[in-house]
């Protein structure tokens, strides 16, 4: 099918925008375009596939992500550590994903509890308590249950061993703007660090000056289109709001 100069421009500005931006508004101009031209739609639809890129049309937003597999855009663990110095070694990106994991499932909610996790959000040390008791929980069980780590493919050891032994409890920032230091030999610091992807996808705010980080539409957008219905996601939320019960209820 042969489309237009004018349609094949139109439709670059989209791809181009999504590929810096991983999201428009359908109320913006490009966002517009894409939703009302059929032709611009598909044109970037076929430019995401030859680059192992997935585009979507979720909520009031259009989305731009990599695929898991053959794509030129695929985030290796050697590019992330490039781009967030705090994930220097593989414990550093394990423990990084465990937090991203326990964050969402503390937003990851029906909808009446989602709309209170949009106003409210939760607190640096709200997580950093859930994260502490569930890695403790975890590291009890690798030593009770012998295949525990391998069933779950995790490697529970040396996430415990950098959480509880090498990172040092939350410091006072050297700044008067922020309420602790963001270094991330820190507990606090790194849970900024571990959630700065999300940041930067536009997914959260991270209001730190208040110790607090907020879930955005976008976030939802993304659970709800990609993740929702992964075996992986669905065994990893099953399992963290399992060990979030049992230390509840002690």
């Amino acid at each position: 099918m042969s489309y237009s100069n004018e349609n094949i421009q139109k439709a670059s500005k989209v791809f181009f925008y999504l590929l810096k931006n991983k999201v428009v508004s359908i109320n913006d101009s490009l966002g517009n375009e894409y939703i009302e031209n059929l032709e611009v739609r598909e044109i970037v639809k076929t430019m995401a596939d030859e680059g192992g890129l997935i585009v979507f049309h979720v909520g009031g937003n259009i989305h731009l992500v990599s695929n898991s597999y053959d794509s030129m855009f695929a985030t290796s663990y050697t590019h992330m550590k490039s781009r967030y110095k705090g994930l220097k070694k593989k414990k550093y990106f394990y423990l990084a994903n465990i937090i991203i994991c326990i964050f969402l499932s503390e937003m990851d909610k029906e909808k009446f509890v989602r709309l209170r996790a949009e106003e409210e959000g939760i607190s640096y040390y709200k997580l950093e308590e859930i994260i502490t008791k569930t890695i403790e929980s975890w590291e009890k069980r690798r030593k009770e249950e012998e295949n525990f780590s391998k069933d779950w493919a995790l490697a529970i050891e040396d996430i415990y061993k950098l959480w509880m032994i090498e990172f040092s409890y939350s410091k006072p920032s050297t700044s008067e703007e922020l309420p602790f230091s963001t270094s991330s030999e820190t507990r606090l610091g790194f849970i900024h660090e571990a959630l700065r992807p999300l940041k930067d996808e536009g997914l959260i705010i991270d209001m730190i000056k208040e110790s607090r980080i907020m879930p955005k539409d976008e976030l939802y957008e993304r659970l709800d289109y990609l993740y929702h219905g992964q075996e992986r996601y669905e065994e990893l939320m099953g399992l963290i709001e399992d060990t979030k019960e049992e230390f509840l209820d002690a």
